[in-house]
């Protein structure tokens, strides 16, 4: 079963996290960044309110063809209870996603919000059947116990679709 990982990281937990599950699942791995990149207070001003309107950024690569892969994987920050423009974005440029298996997966603080639940809209709005999403709350980003778990959605199809965490 082939897989991707497609993932943005403001801070490295996310790529962490990214990194990780590509590694156990033997995942090619594609780091999305916006076309105009933020800084740490556009991101703030400009960014965050984005994500609470669900926005969707011009990203980097502009396309990402996923029709040769069983199993689709996205990894977002959360910002403002909802996931990145940039992820957003990246899901908008996803070609091929029409009956593929998803993961989603977010990496917060301490909430994540309405963010698990947006990322499953926007995956299967392009098509994809979610088996999971999952939030690495505060240090959980670099916990194998919780990565492993995302990991089990990823590799072990046969059981199921998984409930939100």
């Amino acid at each position: 079963m082939r897989s991707i990982v497609v993932y943005h990281s403001d801070t490295g937990h996310t790529k962490y996290a990214a990194e990780y599950i590509a590694k156990r699942t033997s995942a090619d791995l594609i780091r999305v960044r916006p076309s105009f990149p933020y800084n740490e207070i556009t991101r703030r001003i400009f960014g965050v309110r984005r994500a609470l309107f669900g926005s969707r950024d011009r990203v980097e690569p502009e396309s990402i063809d996923v029709s040769g892969y069983d199993c689709i994987v996205v990894g977002s920050p959360v910002w403002a209870g909802s996931p990145t423009p940039v992820i957003n974005g990246a899901i908008a440029a996803m070609e091929g996603c029409e009956g593929k298996e998803a993961v989603a997966f977010v990496t917060c603080c301490m909430a994540a919000g309405r963010a698990p639940g947006l990322l499953r809209w926007e995956l299967e709005s392009q098509g994809a059947r979610l088996r999971g999403t999952f939030a690495l709350c505060g240090h959980r980003y670099m916990d194998p116990a919780y990565l492993d778990r995302i990991v089990a959605m990823v590799t072990n199809p046969s059981r199921g679709r998984i409930p939100i965490e």
